[in-house]
């Protein structure tokens, strides 16, 4: 249940801010991305629980956002990336005022490792450990 309402509240975030939300593994992140501003997020990884009736669930949530970029200037890509370096700061606030979110730790952005297509897109990628309430 903790999984569901985490992944709905990302999703309901990302979406205010345009883009079109997948949830799939890893191994399909290049193929299931058909139109842009794209947002893509590994299922969460179970970290830890603690208690049994009541109590704390955390998971390791890695999120990325794309946007086509192949026409874009240098400066223009490098506006870009600030601006979703903005916009993955604010999804992940707002998460952390979620209804069944605790708190959020140790976010990091970086671009993405992994190329998302053949027509240079622009991408980054936010990790965080996520703690749920059960």
């Amino acid at each position: 249940m903790n999984r569901a309402l985490l992944c709905g509240a990302i999703e309901g975030l990302v979406s205010q801010y345009g883009y079109h939300f997948h949830l799939n593994d890893e191994a399909y992140y290049p193929t299931v991305i058909s139109r842009y501003p794209a947002a893509f997020m590994s299922q969460p990884e179970f970290e830890s629980i603690e208690g049994r009736q009541h109590g704390r669930i955390s998971y390791k949530v890695t999120l990325r956002l794309a946007h086509q970029g192949a026409k874009l200037a240098p400066a223009e890509r490098s506006e870009l990336l600030g601006r979703m370096e903005q916009e993955l700061i604010e999804i992940f606030v707002a998460l952390s005022k979620a209804e069944c979110v605790a708190v959020v730790n140790e976010l990091t952005i970086s671009p993405s490792a992994q190329p998302i297509d053949n027509h240079g897109a622009v991408s980054l990628e936010a990790k965080a450990n996520v703690t749920t309430i059960f």
